[in-house]
């Protein structure tokens, strides 16, 4: 089998045995909402008793879809036949014989909701492996009250490891995002990570503090900033799903550019999980800790980050079908590649490991 793109080595488009961002937990109700998710059809669905539950989607006589429109309360039912299921799986009722066969159970699958995620291991050929699981806490707990505004989902037309490498590209946007991000100087690049911190289940590459005059509408914010300022920003892979890109610290400066005091954090989520081998889901929110009781910059700062989104879409929809014309051959790569090239090699890592394990146990 030939390599998938972009990877070197591996024949998969991404790794199965992992935990991946299925929804929003604001998302899952009662009503159950269906999912394809690393090309399995799933249902998601909230108990009475407040828990998350991930069903195969399909009756296993006749491989029938259920879907929302078909469930009474804890009980889910095909509209083809009529069978009976539980929230658990189980199925509990056909309408034509009192016998049910064992292998009318729907398949279920793990889950773990971390508030404001919930996680689903999709391959049930492996046991979950909980020492996969990210930990989100450090997202959330920096001592100050952090408010999660912006959420939202939409489609991608493209693979999910172009999704992802795009997250730690900067060098793009002075040209796919002038309007909304602006045009940023190219002579000297992105700034290089000063440092990378990798550790089984989080990569983040810490960027060096960038020192400028501080903004009228900064001071706006944090009225006791000095008269320069600075950013640190990082980009951040939790798992295999979650990136936190351009997350930032905005801190004071003296007039050096020396960091003196930490005024805030911006940080912006991005869930990345496969629907197919080429289409992806985009999950995406904002998390900040100053001004928290302003919906007019919530409303801002959400509404430019969609359109940085979108941008983002058109041409990662617009490369995918050049992919599956040929076959990519010596693609170069630039100076500024080098963290998407880091997650690249990291994810395709992880993929060749489930090869050689599969292969071993069927060989």
């Amino acid at each position: 089998m030939m390599p998938v793109y972009p990877f070197s080595a591996a024949t998969r488009p991404y790794p199965r045995q992992q935990w991946y961002i299925a929804g929003w937990s604001s998302e899952i109700t009662s009503t159950p909402l269906r999912r394809r998710l690393l090309g399995q059809d799933i249902l998601l669905l909230r108990t009475s008793g407040g828990d998350v539950r991930a069903l195969r989607a399909r009756c296993p006589h006749r491989q029938m879809p259920l879907c929302s429109d078909h469930h009474d309360g804890e009980r889910l039912i095909c509209p083809y036949h009529g069978a009976v299921f539980e929230t658990s799986g189980q199925c509990v009722s056909l309408p034509f014989q009192k016998h049910i066969p064992k292998a009318m159970d729907l398949k279920s699958f793990p889950v773990v909701e971390q508030k404001p995620f919930v996680w689903i291991w999709v391959d049930l050929e492996t046991s979950a492996d909980m020492s996969r699981l990210p930990d989100t806490a450090s997202l959330f707990l920096h001592g100050t009250e952090k408010l999660l505004f912006g959420t939202g989902t939409c489609h991608v037309e493209a693979r999910s490891q172009i999704v992802l490498e795009n997250l730690f590209d900067q060098s793009h946007i002075s040209f796919t995002h002038p309007a909304s991000l602006g045009s940023r100087s190219c002579e000297d690049g992105p700034a290089k990570a000063c440092a990378m911190l990798e550790e089984p289940t989080r990569l983040c590459f810490h960027h060096p503090l960038k020192a400028f005059p501080t903004p009228d509408a900064m001071t706006a914010f944090f009225p006791g900033i000095g008269r320069t300022m600075g950013i640190r920003s990082r980009a951040e892979l939790f798992g295999v799903s979650l990136v936190v890109a351009a997350g930032s610290e905005i801190v004071s400066c003296d007039e050096d550019g020396h960091a003196q005091e930490s005024m805030g954090h911006l940080e912006f989520l991005h869930g990345i999980t496969p629907e197919t081998d080429t289409t992806t889901h985009y999950h995406f929110a904002i998390l900040r800790d100053f001004a928290t009781d302003s919906d007019d910059i919530s409303e801002q700062y959400a509404s430019r980050n969609r359109e940085v989104i979108a941008e983002d879409v058109r041409v990662l929809n617009a490369i995918e079908p050049c992919l599956d014309q040929a076959r990519v051959c010596g693609e170069p790569n630039f100076v500024t590649d080098a963290e998407a090239i880091h997650v690249r090699r990291r994810i395709e890592k992880l993929i060749l490991e489930e090869e050689h394990l599969h292969a071993r146990r069927t060989g």
